[in-house]
């Protein structure tokens, strides 16, 4: 028969691996979106697209898939930041607290926090979500750009389907910078242990 230490060692080395995979996931999101942003901006501004009178339903068909590429990575970096969030939680509350000597994630989340608080320290450890949600926000603004050189701000219709779809991109940039919307409260105190 497994000790109960033992088995909340092996939850510990699965739950720790898992928010591995996830960050391994939040940047192979990343790398695609970069792929792919690259290659839209590309055809977008290598072909005679730029040069095309009237409304340019090519640019706008580009523009618009490089941004729902976009939010859909944004989307997809933050379920998987919200879940390292939900994990790392249930580590410190549940594991940490019962096995000795192993510490973690609380140490980390304190560390983290205290230099958050500091202000020598300028806020420094970002972790990975706030760099991840400047640089997608800079793609954002970067892709975004591209409607002006191809002419698409002359076509209210297709500036506003451009413009809104940055701005959904925005938002999403902005939550995953600030935690804010619901989905990143993690509340283990309101669920009880399981198995008492």
């Amino acid at each position: 028969m497994i000790s109960d230490q033992t088995g909340l060692i092996e939850e510990y080395k699965s739950l720790r691996e898992e928010i591995m995979r996830r960050q391994d996931a939040r940047l192979l999101v990343l790398g695609f979106t970069v792929t792919g942003i690259g290659t839209v901006i590309g055809l977008t501004l290598g072909s005679n697209s730029v040069a095309v009178q009237g409304l340019n339903y090519y640019a706008l068909a580009l523009i618009s898939f490089a941004l729902v590429m976009l939010i859909t990575a944004l989307l997809m970096t933050i379920h998987h930041s919200q879940q390292i969030d939900v994990i790392a939680a249930y580590i410190r509350k549940y594991i940490e607290k019962s096995v000795s000597n192993i510490q973690w994630e609380s140490r980390w989340t304190h560390y983290r926090e205290s230099r958050r608080s500091n202000p020598k320290a300028g806020g420094l450890p970002l972790g990975t979500s706030k760099p991840l949600a400047l640089y997608y926000g800079f793609l954002t603004i970067a892709v975004y750009s591209v409607s002006f050189v191809t002419g698409l701000h002359n076509y209210w219709p297709a500036l506003t389907i451009v413009s809104v779809l940055a701005i959904i991109s925005l938002v999403c940039s902005f939550d995953l910078y600030t935690r804010r919307t619901r989905g990143w409260k993690t509340n283990w105190d309101a669920v009880d242990k399981p198995n008492k």
